[in-house]
């Protein structure tokens, strides 16, 4: 097979599985006011809206573990082996909760399987968030890494707006009696053909040329090593995507609920305002994409941070004054930082670390700032407005967040290799010294350049 048809069916492979497990994610969060409603007792809106985030939340503490297991998969036995299993793992755990009992039926046993299914998916979601960006990044052309990681992105992103699209659809064609009743059951059990085709797309791809390099040098325990030698990266990495994260689940994770609860607005008004937003973090991805392949990433980076928290209260002010128009345009101007800030974080996750640590190292930092900041997004936004009373409370948190992305890019980003982290790379993903460098392999990519 020739290099640039591998590139292509590595990027659609790993596009494709990306897109239908960030359906399979966020379709929770867009269908969390109908969810609430079946599997908590009736009475308190506010209670059981709270203890559907709550739920949310939990399902990723074990973003951490998958983080743990896929990585060290990714790195001991290839990429496409670490894939192929979370793609099949979320569609299990989605098409699960399609079949669940309810509260009427089940009592509070419903509540507890539901957290069951969100379990399964947070395990899947930790080695997949990073693996599919690392198989992009490394079949990438030299000096496209930006363009080529935003394609994933986008991807990602598509599969929330289908997420998206589909609670649209379904407030439109069905009564909200229908919809209560059997109509949320029916995108939950979609994801299971659409888990297959994914599957079969990450089976038939070859593992990135990086990996094939080091494949004779596989440490043992890759892990341990990344912890010994890419402290300080992983720290940076972990900095950097606490903003992301806080964003990207505020958006895909919140807003809807909060455009219905908070807002008054329609249904599905609310959707078609989350789908706006979410084709406008798409679009800020290519473009985040762009920016990473011309300009320094550090330069980039600390624009990126400063445009989001300068826009986001603005945004939630505009937000408040009600109406649908108000609604997509209040969320369009951060949404385009957010997808910015994810583009930079997919090129920070080769630009860091060595390839042998890679997959390990940047899962662990990945999941454990996602699972402390971003998963619980939804519960502490929906907190701080009952708290409060201040309905751009939310916005408040996501500003302070981006304030201290920026101080992460612009301390910890000053001395970043130019060009991806090498097989030799010592901490952080610098250049180890001549002497270190005589022992090792040849370098997969060029010397980074000062």
């Amino acid at each position: 097979m020739g290099e640039t048809q591998a590139r292509r069916r590595a990027v659609i492979a790993a596009s494709a599985g990306n897109l239908i497990e960030a359906y399979d994610l966020l379709l929770y969060g867009y269908l969390a006011a109908v969810l609430a409603a079946r599997f908590f007792p009736a009475g308190d809106p506010t209670a059981a809206l709270l203890s559907t985030f709550a739920i949310f939340a939990v399902g990723f503490a074990v973003r951490p573990l998958g983080g743990l297991v896929f990585g060290h998969l990714g790195d001991r036995f290839g990429r496409r082996t670490a894939l192929a299993s979370s793609i099949l793992l979320m569609g299990l755990g989605t098409v699960a909760i399609g079949v669940l009992p309810t509260y009427d039926t089940a009592g509070p046993a419903a509540a507890l399987l539901l957290l069951a299914c969100r379990l399964a998916q947070g395990f899947s979601v930790g080695g997949e968030s990073v693996g599919a960006g690392l198989l992009v990044l490394e079949h990438a052309a030299e000096g496209r890494e930006g363009r080529t990681g935003s394609v994933n992105l986008t991807a990602g992103y598509l599969g929330v707006a289908a997420a998206s699209a589909t609670g649209l659809l379904l407030t439109r064609t069905l009564t909200p009696a229908e919809l209560a009743a059997w109509g949320w059951r029916l995108p939950f059990l979609a994801a299971a053909p659409m888990a297959l085709i994914g599957l079969y797309l990450r089976l038939r791809i070859d593992d990135s040329p990086a990996f094939a390099e080091v494949r004779r040098e596989r440490l043992q325990r890759p892990l341990a090593e990344a912890v010994r030698t890419a402290k300080r990266g992983m720290l940076v990495y972990a900095g950097w995507q606490m903003m992301v994260s806080l964003g990207g689940f505020l958006l895909f994770g919140f807003m809807t609920a909060y455009l219905i609860r908070v807002i008054h607005l329609a249904a599905a008004d609310a959707f078609v305002a989350g789908l706006i937003a979410v084709l406008a973090v798409g679009v800020g991805a290519v473009a985040g994409g762009y920016l990473a392949d011309r300009f320094p990433i550090r330069t980039v980076a600390l624009a990126v941070a400063a445009g989001l928290a300068l826009t986001v209260v603005p945004g939630f002010l505009l937000i408040g004054r009600g109406g649908l128009a108000a609604a997509m345009a209040g969320q369009v101007g951060w949404a385009l930082f957010i997808g910015m800030s994810a583009t930079i974080s997919a090129v920070l996750a080769v630009r860091l670390f060595p390839v042998k640590v890679r997959y390990s190292a940047s899962a662990i930092a990945y999941n454990l700032s996602t699972t402390a900041v971003g998963s619980t997004a939804p519960y502490v936004a929906a907190w701080l407005v009952a708290r409060t009373g201040n309905p751009i409370a939310p916005a408040w948190y996501l500003a302070i967040v981006a304030a201290a992305g920026l101080a992460t890019a612009a301390v910890g980003l000053r001395r970043l290799p130019g060009r991806p982290a090498a097989a030799g790379a010592g901490p952080g993903g610098q250049r180890r010294p001549p002497e270190h460098r005589a022992l090792a392999r040849p370098e997969v990519t060029p010397p980074a350049t000062p």
